[in-house]
């Protein structure tokens, strides 16, 4: 069965679902390859709808797809984060940084970062920022650190390969090492934070298929941005965090709940960068809402909306809000 129920909230577990009265059906590139696909007529996908927790003010599909099939389109119809390979590739070749307006400026300011996180996808958010302040900005240091760390990991796929062929590529890996190690110490100037990835290998989240040139977007993030990759169910020692970052990717979970609390129990800071679009799209099981924040205050959650103080411009309807366990209103000079 291709779709199944979700009568709960996603996030917060209510019952209290109500059926929105205007119900849009509008389809784009995602669902027209889910269509395609997997079969579904257009009929059938209007089977689903969209529905506003009582509770926590969010957005959500019911039916939605089953978990096998989330996994599919999320690894397999859309296995490739394009967003974030494109923010990935428009810095090294072009020098351009995410489109967070002046985010990163004001957080800098607001805080004094050592340790960062962020969730799932290690390109869409300040990761990309933190490279750029860590390295010389030099367009062809860029080009050539980017070109030769896809060319060692690539270089390590072996599979296949007769022995000739095998020792090439070991030699040719090793070569590309040495020249991406080189080539940090030549552009470094100070390593300034400490960062994270942290995975829940949820069905809804980019995994094993999020690769460019044959290259994961996880091993790319540890080799280039210097990030460190922590399983999120996995029991270790995990460090305490300045900002923990969620950009666009709570909603590619079916534990967000679980997700956002551990960044605020993890850090001090968390910044939250979402979709507030009562037009929910059939691709996604759920939206926030912007009075979902007022969830948060009842939750004792303080939060500080920066959407339309870092000069942005937008095309979707979308949020950024600082949150913490503490009352940090006072500290707030953006």
């Amino acid at each position: 069965m291709i779709f199944r129920k979700y009568n709960e909230c996603v996030y917060c577990k209510s019952l209290n679902l109500k059926l929105e009265k205007k119900q849009f059906s509008k389809l784009n590139f995602y669902t027209d390859a889910i269509q395609s696909d997997l079969g579904i007529t257009k009929k059938k996908f209007e089977e689903l709808k969209v529905y506003r927790c009582q509770n926590c003010k969010n957005y959500q599909n019911n039916p939605w797809f089953d978990y096998k099939y989330a996994r599919k389109i999320y690894s397999n119809i859309y296995g490739q984060h394009n967003r974030g390979w494109s923010n990935l590739i428009n810095f090294f070749n072009k020098g351009q940084t995410p489109d967070h307006g002046t985010l990163f400026k004001k957080l800098n300011k607001l805080i004094k970062i050592r340790n960062y996180a962020e969730f799932n996808t290690p390109f869409t958010g300040l990761m990309i920022n933190f490279f750029e302040e860590e390295y010389k900005k030099n367009l062809k240091f860029y080009k050539s650190i980017f070109q030769n760390t896809l060319k060692y990991l690539s270089s390590r796929q072996l599979a296949g390969l007769d022995n000739l062929q095998i020792k090439s590529r070991s030699n040719n890996a090793q070569k590309f090492l040495s020249i991406t190690k080189k080539l940090k110490k030549k552009n470094f100037i100070k390593k300034k934070v400490n960062k994270y990835i942290y995975i829940d290998n949820s069905e809804l989240c980019w995994g094993q298929n999020d690769n460019y040139k044959s290259v994961s977007s996880r091993s790319l993030s540890e080799e280039l941005l210097d990030t460190e990759i922590i399983n999120l169910h996995k029991k270790r020692v995990k460090p305490k965090y300045y900002l923990f970052g969620i950009f666009h990717s709570l909603d590619h979970t079916f534990e967000p709940s679980k997700i956002f609390n551990y960044a605020l129990k993890s850090s001090k800071y968390v910044i939250l960068y979402c979709h507030v679009d009562k037009k929910l799209e059939k691709q996604h099981l759920f939206s926030f809402s912007r009075d979902f924040l007022k969830f948060l205050k009842k939750k004792k959650i303080y939060t500080f909306d920066m959407t339309y103080l870092i000069n942005k411009s937008f095309k979707t309807p979308e949020l950024y809000v600082l949150c913490s366990k503490e009352n940090f209103n006072n500290k707030i000079d953006l």
